[in-house]
């Protein structure tokens, strides 16, 4: 029997809600026995519009982030070769292909409901809708599979009380954080990890995070998609979490 293969995505979009269009977009195709391809992409018709990246969307404090993030890291890796720019309609023909070519099993992201909008939205803008993917894999949200795997278990809530640093693992409502970021940096026993937020480097963490959570052997969350998942790892209040 065939192992499952697996392409898990990341996008880096020009806001939230509505306003998320793909200007990065990554992945890795992977199965148990390791990394089958991988692919970056910088889309043309979004990261060439001052308008759309710089312009009207969200507030000053983004403008200026994004504004960074663009000359001193996207302009130069372009430069340097580091970085691949491409037409919306080549870099979805080839995610089609490659999802062929590897018999993709299933569709996986951090934030799934989010990376999932943010490509269609990115496909509606350009091309005014249509779908991206050519046949339906069955889906996973990696952040739900997270919270019902790792994030709602005592260890984890210990470990986030031991690192936290003002809001760093837990919140100012006493929630503990179970973004990429920190349950990359649980299962790997780096504590101080920072995603990039680079589309390629996110989807390679979030990979490692997936093939680590199936090595728990614990049910896959396959086709559930929720919004608000963070909540099923909130089990320990502040004054318990201190007794672990």
């Amino acid at each position: 029997m065939k192992a499952k293969r697996f392409l898990t995505c990341d996008t880096e979009s020009t806001g939230l809600g509505k306003r998320s269009l793909c200007f990065d977009l990554g992945y890795v195709i992977s199965d148990k026995n390791g990394i089958l391809a991988e692919r970056s992409f910088l889309v043309k018709e979004i990261i060439t519009n001052p308008r759309v990246m710089l312009g009207a969307l969200f507030n000053d404090e983004w403008r200026a982030m994004m504004g960074g993030k663009l000359f001193s890291f996207y302009l130069p890796e372009l430069a340097n070769g580091n970085q691949t720019i491409k037409p919306w309609r080549e870099i979805v023909e080839t995610l089609r292909d490659d999802m062929a070519t590897h018999s993709v099993d299933v569709f996986a992201a951090y934030n799934l409901p989010f990376d999932m909008t943010c490509i269609a939205q990115t496909q509606a803008y350009i091309y005014e809708g249509g779908k991206v993917l050519n046949y339906t894999p069955d889906l996973l949200c990696l952040w739900n599979f997270a919270c019902t795997t790792v994030c709602n278990t005592p260890m984890y809530h210990r470990i986030a009380a031991e690192q936290n640093n003002g809001v760093d693992w837990i919140s100012e409502k006493g929630n503990v954080r179970t973004n990429a970021e920190k349950v990359y940096a649980y299962l790997t026993g780096e504590y101080d990890f920072i995603e990039s937020h680079t589309a390629l480097h996110d989807a390679q963490i979030e990979n490692e995070i997936l093939h680590r959570l199936r090595a728990k052997k614990k049910p896959i969350p396959y086709n559930d998609i929720q919004y608000g998942v963070w909540r099923k790892a909130q089990i320990l209040g502040i004054e318990q979490r201190r007794l672990l």
